[in-house]
């Protein structure tokens, strides 16, 4: 896909080979790790999820965030496909150093307009833990509304939705 999108604070850069050793220390964060969906234990799980988002960058949309001001990459932002239906689902990962300051909402904002625009989606879910009060936070700035509650990997989750045309961030 390789598009750069920019926001007034961040540069999102297509993900590629050359931000997994910095996508893997933030994975290693140990507030991120509580938090996570997919937690992997070492290198070799991380390269296989990290494999797994190269190859939605190509079909959905997957990028590194990146604060132009370091420059480092921050964190992580785009969209996977859920489920049997394969529903797109924003993902976003941010190091716990950037925290409180609106970049995953102002990154997550920018990523679901150019889904929406992009792909001409109709809906866009958010699945996170339910005390990751952070994300939580994110999702409903951004207008996503509580659909249900599910089970992954033995823990429960819950899915948020939004649709095109209710995107408030």
């Amino acid at each position: 896909m390789t598009i750069r999108l920019e926001t007034p604070r961040l540069r999102l850069e297509p993900l590629s080979p050359s931000h997994a050793d910095a996508l893997y220390a933030i994975y290693r964060e140990p507030e991120v790790r509580r938090f996570l969906i997919t937690c992997p234990s070492n290198r070799a799980e991380f390269e296989r999820i990290f494999e797994h988002a190269l190859r939605f960058e190509a079909t959905h949309g997957m990028w590194a965030i990146v604060d132009p001001a370091l420059p480092a990459t921050i964190g992580r932002v785009g969209f996977f496909a859920f489920g049997e239906h394969a529903r797109p689902e924003i993902a976003f990962l941010l190091s716990q150093r950037f925290w409180g300051r609106g970049l995953a909402t102002e990154a997550a904002a920018a990523s679901l307009a150019f889904g929406f625009s992009r792909h001409g989606w109709v809906e866009v879910i958010g699945i996170v833990r339910p005390m990751n009060d952070p994300a939580i936070r994110v999702l409903a700035k951004l207008g996503m509304r509580r659909e249900r509650e599910i089970v992954l990997g033995s823990a429960p989750a819950i899915v948020y939705r939004v649709g095109s045309g209710e995107v408030v961030a």
